[in-house]
C-alpha cells in the first residue's frame, strides 16, 4: 500500500531554506522595480539638460550639456569651476510670488557647490572652505528651499545657477535634478536619504559586525576562511567610511588612492573567500585575486599620476570583470548533479540576486535604461549578501563547535571506558597485592614463631626428654613463660599502631617491666610525643621489639645496672629513641662496630627498620641511639667511633 501523501503545509515546511530565501528575494526584486519605476515627482520638473560655462573664463563660450555631466570627461580647463545656468521652466508658472513654496532637489552634485537664485546665494556646501580641505558631497542628496522673497515677479525672469568646484578623479559634476513644489520634493529627498545615506551606514555597520565576528571565529578556529572574510569586511568598512564622510581627513590624492585601494582589497579577498567557501580549489580565481592585489595599487598610482579618469574607469571595469569571471567560473564549476550543501546553494542564490542588482544599476546609471537612477538596488543586494555570508559563517562555526563537542563526548566515553578498565585492573592488582602481603605476613609470622616461640618450645621439650627423672619445675616454668612472652610479642606486633612510636614503646613496656622488677632494675620512662613513622608497620614493629628485647637482655645480664632510661626526641629531620643504663658500660670494640652476635643482630634489624643505630658511653653505663629519618629512610648503619671506651 503506497504511503499517504503529506499535507500541503507539511510539504512547504520541508522545503530547504535556500528556496524560502530565493522566493523572498524574488519578491524583493518585484518591490524594487515597483518603487523605482520611471516617473516625475508630482508638482516638479525634471531637469536633464542645462547650460554650462567655465567660471572666470569669458573666452570660453557656454554650451548645453546633458545630465549627468562629469567634469573628468571634459578638457582640463573645465575640471575646476563650472557654472550651470537654468532658465526657469515654463511649467513652474505662478500668478504671484507671494506664498510660493518652491524647492530644488539635487540627488548628486560633487564636490563643493553653491546655489544662486537671481544672483543671490541660497545654499552652499564647502564653497568657502580652505583649499587644503577635502570636501566630497557626491553621496548626499540635497533639498534646498527657494525663498519666495528672491523670486522674480514674472516666472520667466528667474535665473537659477549652480556653481561647482570639481576635484580631479572624483567624478565631479552635476546629475539630473528636480525643481518644483516644496513638499513633494522633500518627500522624495527623504526617500533618497534612506537609500543613499542610511543604506551606506547600514552596510558599514554590517561590515564591521561581520569583520569582528570573522576575526573572533578565526582566533578560535584558525580557519583561513574566516580570516579572508575578516579582511574583506574590514576593507569594505574603510571604503564605506570614506564614502560617507562629507569632509575627508585625507588629502584629495590620498582619499582617491585609499578609497579605491580599500575596494580593490575588498573584491580580491571576497573572491578568495568564495573560492575557499566552496572548496573547489580554483587556481585561476586565486591567481586573478593575487594579480588584483598586486596590480591594483600600481594602476591606481598611475591614474593618480596622470590624473586620467580613463585609468580609473579601466580599474573599475577590471574589478567588475574579475568579480563577474569568478562568479561565472563558480557557476560553471559547480555541478548541480553532484551534492553540494544547502549553505553553498544559499550563497549562490543570494550572489545571483546581488549580481542582478549590480547589472540593473549599471544599465540604468551608465547606459540610461528606463528606471530611477537615484535609487540604487546594489545597496540592498550588498546587504543581503553580507547578512547571508554572516549566517553561513555562523552556521559553519556552529557545525565546527558541534563536531568538536561530539569528538569531546566520544573522547570522554573512551577515557571513561579506559578508566573503568584501569580501575578493574587496579582492583585486581590491589587484591593480588593484598594476597601477596597476607602471604608475606603469614610467612613472616611463621618464621618469627619458628625462630622465637618454636625455638623455646623445642628447648623446653628437649629439656623434659633429657631430664625426665630430675625435672626442675622452675626451669620449665621459666622456659614456658619465655615462650608465652614470644607469643605475646608476636601478637602485639600485629596491633594497628600506625607508626606511633610512644604507643609501640608502651606496649613493649608492659612486657619488659616484670623482668626488670625481678632483676631489681628501675625503669625511667621519658617517652614524649613524636611524629608518626611510616616505616613502623607490623614487620617494623617486630624488628623494633627484637632490638629492644636484645638491648634489655644485655642490660639485665651484663650491665650490672640499677637503672635504665628510655626517652624519645625529634627535630625537623628525624625522630630519636634513646636507651641508657648506669651500669659498667661497653668496651670500645663494641661501641666502635665490633661486639658479639647480639650487637650484630641489632645493626641488621635497625637497618631493616630504615633507622641508624649507634652505641655511645653514657658516663656511667651504655647508651643506644636509634635515628629514624622523617623522609626517605636509608637502611644503613652508622656508629659513633668517637665515644670513650667503657
Amino acid at each position: 500500500m503506497p504511503p499517504a501523501p503529506l499535507p500541503l503545509s507539511a510539504g512547504w515546511r520541508q522545503l530547504p531554506h535556500y528556496v524560502w530565501v530565493g522566493l523572498m528575494l524574488l519578491g524583493l526584486l518585484v518591490a524594487l522595480h515597483w518603487v523605482s519605476r520611471p516617473g516625475a515627482v508630482p508638482g516638479a520638473v525634471n531637469v536633464d539638460r542645462i547650460e554650462a560655462s567655465v567660471l572666470g573664463r569669458d573666452d570660453i563660450p557656454p554650451k548645453p550639456v546633458g545630465l549627468p555631466h562629469v567634469l573628468d570627461d571634459e578638457s582640463p580647463v573645465w575640471r575646476h569651476r563650472v557654472a550651470y545656468r537654468l532658465d526657469w521652466p515654463s511649467a513652474l508658472d505662478y500668478p504671484s510670488r507671494e506664498g510660493q513654496r518652491l524647492a530644488l532637489l539635487l540627488p548628486r552634485v560633487d564636490a563643493r557647490f553653491r546655489v544662486l537664485l537671481n544672483q543671490q546665494e541660497v545654499y552652499s556646501v564647502g564653497w568657502y572652505a580652505s583649499a587644503d580641505r577635502t570636501i566630497l558631497s557626491g553621496l548626499f542628496p540635497y533639498h534646498i528651499p527657494l525663498p519666495a522673497g528672491l523670486l522674480a515677479d514674472r516666472p520667466q525672469d528667474n535665473v537659477l545657477v549652480i556653481e561647482v568646484q570639481g576635484v580631479p578623479l572624483e567624478r565631479s559634476g552635476l546629475s539630473p535634478f528636480q525643481i518644483g513644489e516644496h513638499d513633494p520634493l522633500f518627500d522624495r529627498y527623504r526617500v533618497l536619504e534612506v537609500w543613499q545615506v542610511m543604506g551606506g551606514w547600514m552596510m558599514a555597520i554590517a561590515s564591521v559586525f561581520m569583520g569582528l565576528i570573522s576575526l573572533f571565529l578565526w582566533s578560535s578556529l584558525k580557519e583561513r576562511l574566516f580570516l579572508l572574510m575578516a579582511a574583506a569586511s574590514l576593507a569594505h568598512v574603510v571604503r564605506l567610511l570614506l564614502l560617507l564622510m562629507l569632509e575627508s581627513p585625507l588629502s584629495p590624492e590620498w582619499h582617491f588612492f585609499v578609497y579605491r585601494l580599500a575596494f580593490n582589497l575588498y573584491v580580491a579577498f571576497f573572491c578568495l573567500f568564495i573560492e575557499e567557501l566552496f572548496g573547489l580549489r580554483m587556481r585561476v580565481v586565486r591567481w586573478l585575486a593575487y594579480f588584483l592585489l598586486v596590480s591594483g595599487p600600481l594602476w591606481l598610482l598611475a591614474a593618480l599620476y596622470t590624473e586620467s579618469y580613463t585609468y580609473a574607469r579601466i580599474w573599475a571595469g577590471g574589478l567588475a570583470l574579475l568579480a563577474g569571471v569568478s562568479l561565472a567560473m563558480l557557476f560553471v564549476r559547480v555541478e548541480w548533479g553532484r551534492r553540494i550543501n544547502q549553505d553553498q546553494t544559499l550563497v549562490m542564490v543570494v550572489a545571483l540576486f546581488t549580481l542582478i542588482t549590480g547589472v540593473r544599476d549599471f544599465l540604468v546609471l551608465q547606459l540610461h535604461f528606463p528606471g530611477d537612477a537615484d535609487i540604487r538596488w546594489m545597496s540592498i543586494g550588498s546587504l543581503a549578501l553580507m547578512f547571508t555570508l554572516g549566517w553561513v559563517l555562523v552556521q559553519r562555526a556552529t557545525a565546527s563547535t558541534r563536531e568538536v563537542y561530539r569528538l569531546n563526548q566520544s573522547l570522554a566515553e573512551i577515557v571513561a571506558r579506559r578508566e573503568s578498565e584501569l580501575r578493574q585492573a587496579f582492583e585486581q592488582l590491589r587484591v593480588s597485592e593484598q594476597q601477596r602481603a597476607v602471604e608475606g605476613e603469614r610467612r613472616r609470622l611463621m618464621r618469627d614463631m619458628h625462630d622465637g616461640l618454636g625455638s623455646q618450645l623445642v628447648q623446653t621439650l628437649n629439656m623434659v626428654r633429657s631430664h625426665r627423672g630430675v625435672l626442675d619445675p622452675q626451669s620449665v616454668e621459666a622456659m614456658i613463660h619465655h615462650a608465652l612472652e614470644e607469643l605475646r610479642m608476636t601478637l602485639d606486633s600485629l596491633e594497628p599502631m600506625e607508626g606511633d612510636l610512644p604507643t609501640i614503646l608502651g606496649t613493649f613496656r608492659q612486657r619488659i617491666a616484670p623482668a626488670l622488677d625481678s632483676a631489681g632494675i628501675a625503669l625511667v620512662w621519658d617517652v614524649q610525643e613524636v611524629p608518626a613513622l611510616g616505616g613502623l608497620d607490623s614487620r617494623g614493629i617486630m624488628h623494633l621489639f627484637r632490638c629492644m628485647q636484645e638491648i634489655f637482655a644485655n642490660v639485665v645480664k651484663h650491665s650490672r645496672a640499677t637503672e635504665v632510661t628510655v626517652r624519645t626526641a625529634s627535630d625537623d629531620q628525624a625522630v630519636y629513641l634513646y636507651v641508657e643504663d648506669n651500669g659498667v658500660g661497653m668496651s670500645r670494640d663494641a661501641t666502635g662496630g665490633g661486639g658479639g652476635r647480639g650487637l650484630g643482630n641489632l645493626r641488621v634489624r635497625a637497618s631493616k627498620l630504615g633507622a641508624r643505630i649507634r652505641f655511645y658511653n653514657a658516663n656511667p653505663g651504655t647508651g643506644v641511639e636509634f635515628r629514624f629519618p622523617m623522609q626517605h629512610p636509608a637502611p644503613t648503619e652508622w656508629a659513633d667511633t668517637g665515644s670513650g671506651a667503657v
